[in-house]
């Protein structure tokens, strides 16, 4: 348990690792912000067994992840962007927009938005590309990376992690084409620098383009979508095409780039990975989740175009999370309240201690003032002895002082903090909770900050207060309101003195 604890502090204490992942029917594929990747081939049944291992052997529990979704588990639409909704609600009210589109009920399906390029609508408005998947086939790959210790932040899209390598072969922002050629289809992407232009999925199988008997006609299929693209491209979204293609392809034994040449116009190149500093090919069933892991590398939030499809109603158990939070947040305020009313009683009594030590000596310096006094009157008076009674009624004054400043101190710290505290501690309802207390005796103000689940919580809680005797006639004249930057709780902070806000 022990070992335990002190590795996840020191854990926690480095910089937090970052993975990426692509959950595909044949596998696995994954790659760290710091350049590894790789392939595990396993079933759909093995997933959670696999993934576990990998985790466990790479000491990736607790670290950041991102799914990657493969092309063919979800779907893009180019949609006119709606006026008047926000940016946060404007994934939802498209996605109804889609029932005529998708082959399943758009209650079913969890949608975000990342923008279309202005100079490429062509007069057809302010356009989105508005991102649609299953939300059942998402669930159960969350459910598959929290079972596995994963801590999942966002779900992307293969264009947009493909979209991620254009930057690095088109440093001069001039054009990009990239064709990721998968086992059962290939991928082709246009960018310039970090904007996606054109995705579009190539139904051409790596069997048919090894199979010598469907080779030639699997190519020129192959080479027409190419084309077809560049064309569009170039026609539709006034665009001038890129002068190379480069190409992603398992099979480096196949002369592909050679056979798509003599039908496609640009150039079709291998692509090169030593930009990317790569010595050696990366493995292509892991370029999709390499290029997401680029992402992660970027300094600050440059890419306009980015999705999450890991919405709020993706995410079961952070709602019990923040209840928990909340519940230790309430016994943790009632705990310092405890301690804090436990403390001034201490003060209290020791104060009380004092008191009474110095009424003693108090007593015994009048007794001698009098024996003083006494024999000052039953003879003669003389110069030292009235000097002794000067320095001894002095002394005298100055206890008499002291013990009245003690014993008002005394009366204010007992009306003033014993009876607000109880009063604090009765009235604190559900859902909110008090993180810091300003009690002011002398002057009779008060300051309160804490985080509450509801708005509404805090003017019923101040009004409660206002039934303790020890709040009657008492107006918080500062009142402040502030949501946390998640939006699961609200902060507030009053105050009876218009100057004595609570400090942060």
């Amino acid at each position: 348990m022990a070992p335990s604890f002190i590795a996840n502090i020191l854990r926690r204490s480095r910089e937090r690792q970052r993975v990426c992942l692509e959950v595909r029917p044949d596998g696995i594929a994954w790659a760290e912000s710091g350049g590894q990747a790789g392939f595990l081939d396993c079933s759909p049944a093995k997933r959670e067994s696999v993934l576990g291992a990998l985790s466990s052997e790479r000491g990736w529990s607790g670290a950041d992840t991102t799914l990657v979704l493969p092309l063919d588990q979800y779907q893009v639409f180019q949609l006119e962007r709606p006026e008047g909704v926000d940016e946060s609600e404007l994934g939802d009210a498209l996605k109804w927009k889609l029932k005529d589109f998708l082959d399943f009920n758009p209650s079913d399906a969890v949608s975000d938005v990342f923008p279309f390029p202005q100079d490429a609508s062509r007069g057809r408005g302010n356009l989105v590309n508005v991102v649609a998947a299953r939300k059942s086939l998402v669930s159960e790959l969350v459910a598959l990376t929290e079972n596995c210790g994963l801590a999942l932040v966002s779900i992307d899209i293969a264009e947009l992690a493909l979209r991620n390598l254009a930057p690095r072969i088109d440093p001069e922002r001039r054009g990009a084409a990239l064709v990721h050629m998968r086992e059962r289809f290939g991928q082709m992407i246009v960018c310039k620098g970090d904007t996606l232009y054109l995705s579009r999925r190539l139904d051409v199988t790596s069997d048919d383009l090894r199979d010598a008997s469907s080779q030639e006609n699997a190519v020129q299929s192959l080479a027409l979508e190419m084309q077809r693209s560049l064309d569009y491209y170039e026609s539709q979204l006034g665009q001038v095409p890129p002068a190379v293609i480069r190409l992603v392809a398992r099979d480096n034994v196949l002369p592909l780039s050679s056979m798509l040449a003599t039908y496609v116009a640009a150039t079709v190149e291998t692509l090169d990975w030593e930009p990317f500093g790569l010595e050696q090919p990366l493995d292509s069933r892991c370029l999709v989740a390499w290029g997401a892991s680029l992402a992660t590398d970027r300094k600050g939030d440059d890419a306009l175009q980015q999705v999450n499809l890991y919405t709020d109603e993706l995410r079961p158990r952070r709602e019990k999370l923040q209840a928990g939070a909340a519940l230790s947040a309430l016994v943790f305020a009632l705990l310092v309240i405890a301690v804090a009313a436990g403390v001034v009683h201490y003060q209290e009594s020791r104060l009380q201690a004092e008191v009474v030590g110095l009424q003693q000596q108090n007593e015994q310096l009048q007794n001698s003032v009098e024996q003083l006094t006494g024999e000052v009157e039953a003879r003669k008076p003389d110069p030292d002895v009235k000097a002794a009674l000067e320095r001894v009624t002095a002394t005298l004054a100055r206890r008499q002082r002291l013990l009245d400043r003690v014993e008002n101190l005394i009366a204010t710290e007992t009306t003033g903090f014993s009876s607000p505290l109880s009063a604090l501690a009765r009235q604190v309802p559900e859902g909110l909770w008090l993180t810091q207390i300003r009690l002011d005796a002398r002057q009779g103000n008060v300051g309160l900050a804490g985080k509450a689940q509801s708005g509404r919580l805090v003017p019923v809680y101040l009004e409660q207060l206002g039934d303790e005797p020890a709040f009657a006639g008492k107006t918080f004249g500062s009142f402040r309101l502030d949501r946390e930057e998640d939006g699961a709780s609200i902060e507030f902070r009053v105050a009876t003195d218009t100057d004595g806000e609570v400090a942060r």
